[in-house]
């Protein structure tokens, strides 16, 4: 393992945000410090009024469709270069737009997986090989980055740097509580982040386990139930498909590996229905006439035959918070300030310079790139705590 090196030259003059809706405009609002690293800023949204808020902001914006050839290279060959190319457009084909990006002089950075060439495909045992399609690159490709997916995975590889035994000895369990509720709305129920994605993941999405090391599918559409013990409280569970989870198969010292989501009681009786796409139709998410509250809460566990009791380590937030200060709620927050930690790696280490393919989980990290680590989260206000008082473990129902 070599060490990293932090640096105070900037590897990119440009940066681009593809996709100015709920997590871009967010990466905007909490991101001036990471944001003035670069020369010029671009933002870039097929709808143009996700862009009018940003008139007189010092951001050049460009209307367009990135999944459009065309556009993307006409756009491409205007941005100085070398430029960091964001892309947090959902539900997109990134494999094309990777390559579209290879004869330009731009590394990448995306937050989920990619949509493979059947729009109808949601399970990921078919997202995830695509997604990582070999492709040679110029610039480093970091794939997959968010808080969950992506800094999930660096607090894994972080407990499991202290333990004695890093081969396939320990149990990863990810947990995710969202008690998101709005009091003004009485028509939809509120979620922090895309309904389209959510209803995917939870209602067509099959689970994904990592078992014995190895990617597990279940068979079927959409995720199993269970129960979660938060704070003695048995809460209802989804065991979901995810990316991370898959991405865990990369780190030697796991075994096995789920994903345990809950939500508040509304939105889970609505992902409990039949038809997915009135479940979407059901679900919105709340703007600034809105009053939210409840906590998110995610939490990493890593669990061993020798150890005495888990090691869980849990970041939380408080919706109606952080909609007061920064006008984002909670998951938002949370998963905006992981793709900063992302934007920082790549400007300010050598992580900037690796012509290569990466994930959370398979960055090449040695025990003495910690303190780099810890003094971004730092800077960032990523704050996780030590989660044990929760005694966090599911309830297979």
């Amino acid at each position: 393992m070599y060490g990293l090196k932090k640096t105070d030259n900037r590897h990119y003059r440009s940066l681009v945000i593809a996709g100015i809706g709920t997590i871009g405009s967010s990466l905007i609002t909490l991101g001036a410090d990471q944001l003035a690293l670069f020369e010029n800023i671009f933002a870039v949204d097929k709808d143009i009024n996700r862009l009018i808020p940003l008139q007189n902001s010092g951001i050049t914006c460009r209307a367009g469709d990135i999944t459009d050839p065309l556009f993307l290279q006409s756009f491409l060959a205007d941005i100085p270069g070398p430029s960091l190319f964001v892309n947090l457009c959902s539900g997109t084909n990134n494999i094309r737009i990777r390559n579209s990006l290879l004869s330009y002089d731009t590394a990448y950075l995306d937050s989920c997986a990619s949509m493979t060439q059947d729009p109808d495909e949601y399970r990921f045992s078919r997202l995830m090989p695509y997604t990582y399609t070999e492709m040679v690159t110029h610039h480093p490709h970091l794939l997959c980055w968010g808080i969950n997916p992506g800094l999930v995975e660096i607090i894994t590889r972080s407990l499991l740097a202290v333990l004695p035994d890093r081969l396939k000895n320990y149990d990863v369990t990810i947990y995710e509580f969202d008690r998101l509720e709005n009091r003004a709305n009485k028509d939809k129920i509120a979620v922090g982040w895309c309904p389209e994605a959510l209803v995917e993941e939870v209602m067509l999405s099959p689970t994904v386990e990592i078992i014995d090391g190895k990617p597990k599918e279940s068979s079927g559409c959409g995720s199993r139930d269970c129960l979660v013990n938060w704070s003695a409280a048995s809460i209802p569970a989804k065991v979901v498909g995810h990316e991370d989870i898959w991405n865990l198969g990369d780190i030697p010292a796991v075994r096995n590996g789920r994903f345990y989501y809950s939500l508040s009681p509304a939105v889970m009786n609505i992902l409990n229905m039949d038809d997915s796409r009135e479940a979407r139709n059901l679900l919105f998410i709340p703007d600034g006439g809105d009053d939210i509250k409840g906590l998110e809460q995610v939490a990493v566990q890593v669990n061993g035959e020798n150890m005495p009791i888990p090691k869980t380590l849990v970041w939380t937030e408080d919706h109606g918070t952080t909609w007061k200060l920064y006008g984002v709620n909670a998951v938002q927050y949370q998963t905006a300030k992981s793709l900063l930690l992302a934007i920082m790696l790549l400007q300010r280490t050598d992580y900037g310079r690796m012509p290569l393919t990466f994930n959370a989980s398979n960055l090449p990290i040695s025990d003495n790139d910690w303190p780099i680590f810890d003094g971004f989260m730092q800077e960032l206000d990523i704050s996780w705590r030590d989660g044990s008082e929760l005694n966090l473990h599911a309830i297979e129902t």
